[in-house]
């Protein structure tokens, strides 16, 4: 079964506080999916975001 974090634990897991999680939530920027009022996160999405975040960020700065 693949592996599903929760807010604290998504936070935790990307090292970053839990305000931060819901503000990316707010904007639509980061994986998730519901169940009923509660918000998940598949392991492996969020992977795939971080590592398309990291190339993003690879391709900006070599256009500077």
């Amino acid at each position: 079964m693949e592996e599903v974090f929760d807010v604290k634990e998504v936070a935790d897991y990307l090292h970053c506080s839990q305000s931060t999680i819901r503000k990316l939530l707010k904007n639509n920027q980061i994986p998730s999916f519901r169940v009923a009022y509660r918000v998940f996160f598949k392991k492996s999405l969020i992977d795939l975001w971080v590592n398309n975040q990291c190339f993003r960020s690879c391709e900006v700065m070599k256009n500077e």
